[in-house]
C-alpha cells in the first residue's frame, strides 16, 4: 500500500509539474514580419503565431515588427525596435518572471498575486509588480514606466531613488538627471535607497545590442551614406561644401572633390578637379586638375590632352 501511495503521489507531482510547465510557456498570439528570437545571441530565428518562446530567449522586433506573447491571462506586447528577454524561474510553488529589456517599448498585463512575482530590468531602472497593466519604454539614455492599473515599484539604479506608482502615474529615470515622477491626480513620492548596478548595459555596448542596431541599419535608406554631398544639374550649377560636384553644360564647384562631366568650368578650393569635356580647369589650392584642354594648375599638378585655358604653370 505504501508503495502504491508513493507512486500515486509521484504521478500527481509529475502531472502538476507538466501542467505548470505548459501554463508557464509564453506563446505567440500574433506577430508581424521582422520578429525574431535567439537562445545563443548569435543565431536568430523567425517567430510566428503559435510558436512557443523558449525560456531565456531574446526577442527582437524590427522597425515594422510587433509581437504579442501570452501566458494564461498574462500578456506582453513588443512594439517596433524592441529587444528583451523573458526568464521564468522559482519552480512550481513560487514561480517568478524576470524580463530584461534593453531597448524599445513593452506593454505588459500581469496577473495579480499576493506577492511580487514579475520584475522588469532595464539599463536605468527596475520595475517590480504584483499584478498590473503598465508600459515600459527604454532608449539609449533613459527609461520610463507608465501605470494603467495596479501598483508598480520603480527603482533607479544610479541615483538610488525609489517610487511606488499607481494608476495614471509615471516615472522616468534619466542617466544624467535621475528620477522624475508625474501623476494625473496626485504625484507619487520619491524615497532614497542604496544605489546599485544594472543587470544589463545600455544599447550599443553589448553584442546583443549590436544585433538590434544592425537590424535597424538594414531597414534604413543608405542613399545619404553613399554620398555625403553631391549635386548634379543640366545647364545649371551644382555646388557642394564638402563632397562631389558634377554638372553637364554648366558649372560645378566643390570644396572637396569637384568633377565636371560636360562643357563648363570646374573649380576646386583644395581638391582634385577633373573636366571631361571642353572648358577650363583651375585649382586654387593643392590638388590635381585634369582637363580636356591645356594642363594648368595654381598649386598642383594638372595634366591635359587638348585645347583649353587655365591659370598657373604650364607643363
Amino acid at each position: 500500500m505504501v508503495a502504491i501511495f508513493r507512486i500515486l503521489v509521484a504521478a500527481l507531482l509529475l502531472l502538476s509539474t507538466a501542467a505548470f510547465a505548459a501554463a508557464g510557456d509564453w506563446k505567440v498570439v500574433r506577430a508581424t514580419e521582422q520578429v525574431k528570437y535567439t537562445v545563443d545571441r548569435t543565431n536568430w530565428l523567425e517567430l510566428r503565431a503559435g510558436d512557443v518562446v523558449p525560456n531565456r530567449a531574446w526577442v527582437s522586433t524590427g522597425p515594422r515588427g510587433r509581437v504579442q506573447l501570452a501566458r494564461g491571462v498574462e500578456s506582453i506586447t513588443f512594439q517596433p525596435n524592441t529587444l528583451a528577454s523573458i526568464t521564468g524561474y522559482g519552480g512550481f510553488l513560487s514561480p517568478q518572471t524576470q524580463i530584461v529589456q534593453q531597448v524599445g517599448s513593452l506593454e505588459l498585463e500581469i496577473e495579480k498575486r499576493s506577492q511580487p512575482h514579475t520584475t522588469v530590468q532595464t539599463p536605468y531602472l527596475a520595475a517590480v509588480v504584483k499584478g498590473t497593466i503598465f508600459h515600459v519604454t527604454v532608449d539609449k539614455t533613459k527609461a520610463s514606466v507608465v501605470v494603467d492599473r495596479g501598483l508598480v515599484q520603480v527603482t533607479s539604479f544610479a541615483s538610488g531613488q525609489q517610487s511606488n506608482l499607481g494608476p495614471r502615474q509615471s516615472a522616468t529615470v534619466d542617466s544624467m538627471a535621475g528620477m522624475t515622477v508625474r501623476g494625473q491626480a496626485t504625484k507619487p513620492g520619491i524615497t532614497s535607497v542604496a544605489p546599485s548596478l544594472a543587470k544589463i548595459p545600455p544599447v550599443g555596448t553589448t553584442k546583443i545590442a549590436g544585433a538590434v542596431e544592425a537590424s535597424e541599419a538594414e531597414n534604413k535608406s543608405s542613399a545619404a551614406g553613399k554620398d555625403k554631398g553631391s549635386s548634379a544639374g543640366s545647364d545649371g550649377n551644382g555646388t557642394n561644401g564638402k563632397g562631389n560636384g558634377s554638372s553637364s553644360n554648366g558649372n560645378g564647384n566643390s570644396g572637396g572633390n569637384g568633377n565636371s562631366g560636360g562643357n563648363g568650368n570646374g573649380n576646386s578650393g583644395k581638391s582634385d578637379n577633373n573636366s571631361g569635356g571642353s572648358g577650363n580647369g583651375n585649382s586654387g589650392g593643392n590638388g590635381n586638375g585634369n582637363s580636356g584642354g591645356n594642363d594648368n594648375s595654381g598649386k598642383g599638378d594638372n595634366t591635359s590632352g587638348g585645347n583649353g585655358n587655365g591659370k598657373g604653370k604650364n607643363k
